[in-house]
Formats: C-alpha cells, sequence, structure tokens
C-alpha cells in the first residue's frame, strides 16, 4: 500500500462516516414522516451536502502523484473531513428531537454551509502551499463554487423557507454539475504542478 493510499483510506473513512450520518439523519426523519412530514429544506441540504463530499472525494483521487504524505497532510485531511462530519450531525435532526424537518434544516443551515465553505477553504490553502498553484487559477476554480453555497446563507435574510427552498432548488444541480467541470480543472491544474 502506497503512503497516498493509506491516506485516502483513512480520509475515506471520515468521509464516509459523514455520508452515513447524512443517510441515518434521513432515515430518523423518514420514520418520523407521519409526525412532522419529511419537508423540503433537510433533504435537500442533505443532498447538496453528498453531491459536495462525492465530488471532495473523487478530486482528492487526482492528487495521488503529487501530494506527500506525512502528519501535516493526515493532519489537515483530518480536519477537513471532521468539519464535514460536524455539518453532516447538524443537517438533520437528532434522535429524540421534537424538531420539525424544514425548521431544524432552516435553523441549522448556516452552520452546515459554513463548514462546508471552511472544508473547501482548509483544501484551497493546503493545495496553495503543498503544490504551489498559481493563485489566479487556483481562485477561479475556487469562485465557481463558493460563492454558490455562500447563497445558501446569504438568502435567508428574507427569513422564508421558500426562498431557501428556491435557491437550494438551484444550488443542487449546480453542485452536480460542478463535479465534472472542476475534474478538468484540478486535473489541468495539477498536471502543471506535478
Amino acid at each position: 500500500m502506497s503512503p497516498f493510499e493509506f491516506l485516502i483510506s483513512f480520509y475515506g473513512i471520515l468521509l464516509g462516516l459523514s455520508i452515513a450520518e447524512l443517510a441515518s439523519g434521513f432515515s430518523r426523519v423518514w420514520d418520523k414522516r407521519a409526525v412532522h412530514g419529511i419537508g423540503w429544506l433537510a433533504p435537500l441540504l442533505g443532498t447538496i451536502m453528498l453531491a459536495d463530499l462525492v465530488s471532495f472525494w473523487t478530486n482528492t483521487w487526482l492528487l495521488k502523484d503529487v501530494i506527500e504524505v506525512g502528519y501535516f497532510t493526515a493532519l489537515g485531511a483530518a480536519a477537513i473531513t471532521l468539519l464535514y462530519y460536524f455539518a453532516a450531525t447538524q443537517v438533520f435532526p437528532r434522535e429524540g428531537a421534537d424538531a420539525v424537518p424544514d425548521a431544524h434544516a432552516m435553523a441549522h443551515r448556516k452552520v452546515v454551509v459554513s463548514a462546508m465553505i471552511a472544508s473547501n477553504v482548509l483544501l484551497m490553502v493546503a493545495l496553495k502551499i503543498i503544490l504551489d498553484l498559481s493563485t489566479p487559477r487556483l481562485l477561479a476554480v475556487f469562485l465557481t463554487y463558493v460563492p454558490l453555497l455562500a447563497a445558501l446563507i446569504c438568502v435567508g435574510w428574507l427569513r422564508t423557507r421558500r426562498s431557501v427552498r428556491v435557491a437550494m432548488l438551484v444550488c443542487l444541480p449546480l453542485t452536480i454539475i460542478y463535479k465534472p467541470f472542476a475534474d478538468g480543472v484540478w486535473s489541468a491544474l495539477i498536471e502543471r504542478a506535478g
């Protein structure tokens, strides 16, 4: 097993726990659907996070030939993935909570999205330091996605579920479409760095 394969297995376990938390959260909401309903906001927020997690996981594999694995790399990977795990625990109400899923998602979306943004920012900073990627190219990738997530925080100034739901419905397909675009850009950036 190569050092990168060792790191990606550690990283994958932590990201997998985040995905499992999203699935179990949805399962809890599904079990209580007769009492509280499912709503739209929590499942949409969970789906956006799932798309981001999968994209994050697959984009990390692109680094296999250019990243050196060591203590600080593993520590950075842990920080990024633990932020995702924390966010995943906040998407759906906990067991025993008497919260309606939509109200819970409305109240926790800023924390969830902020943790997702922080994970992306940490990765960008790490790539800038480790690979010495050119700042304009790195910013181009960064500025195509983070504003999308930030909109989910900012649109809530109206404090209406409808405005947040519309923002999530716009964000979800763009998050899914972002993945193939990001793979191409990441590959080009990494080839130039390597």
